[in-house]
């Protein structure tokens, strides 16, 4: 009895040691909003942010940036600038992510702010495919389709230039030596590559 719950307890010990899960990959949402000092001389004082229910209704939050969900492991930002993952846009109105958990209210567009759609922020771009994933996406394709024929399996180490992106998918250069089709974010809206 005494060796069972001695393995118990060693298994519960290790278990523990192991820390919490890793955090889930960020969601994308459909563009970036990129957020800056409206102060010239102080450009590392980011506003706290307003949210709401729908645009100019229902303001149920003042958020720091800090608080929000980051894109850093995906995409770093400069000095003096924060990005947030951006899922509509209406009359001069971002909605975005704010949980990790994809919660979403809607916020103000400053004009000293920048929001793009992520088919032309990442047009030119170099990224490169994320540690971990399931074999399926790091096949580069013939053809924006899961069951295209794969081209070459691809790894972390591999630079690819984005040439054009369709939904899901990206056109991209690798190592300037051919070309095909890639998944950059996946079914549920989490990216999938990072962004030099």
């Amino acid at each position: 009895m005494r060796i069972i719950t001695a393995a118990l307890l060693l298994l519960l010990t290790s278990s523990l040691a192991c820390g919490a899960p890793p955090k889930p990959r960020p969601l994308a949402g459909n563009g970036i909003l990129t957020i800056a000092s409206p102060i010239a001389n102080a450009p590392d004082k980011l506003p706290a942010l307003i949210l709401y229910q729908e645009p100019g209704i229902g303001r149920f939050a003042e958020v720091e940036i800090s608080d929000l969900p980051s894109l850093t492991p995906i995409l770093q930002s400069t000095s003096g600038k924060a990005l947030l993952a951006v899922t509509r846009t209406k009359d001069g109105w971002a909605k975005v992510i704010y949980e990790e958990s994809g919660s979403e209210a809607w916020l103000a567009i400053d004009r000293h702010w920048r929001h793009e759609q992520w088919a032309n922020y990442l047009r030119g771009r170099e990224i490169r495919v994320l540690n971990g994933l399931r074999k399926e996406y790091l096949q580069l394709r013939a053809t924006p389709a899961p069951r295209a024929q794969a081209l070459e399996s691809l790894s972390r180490q591999k630079s690819l230039r984005v040439i054009e992106v369709q939904e899901n998918w990206a056109l991209v250069l690798v190592e300037l030596q051919s070309s095909g089709w890639l998944r950059w974010r996946d079914d549920d809206g989490r990216f999938l590559v990072s962004i030099e």
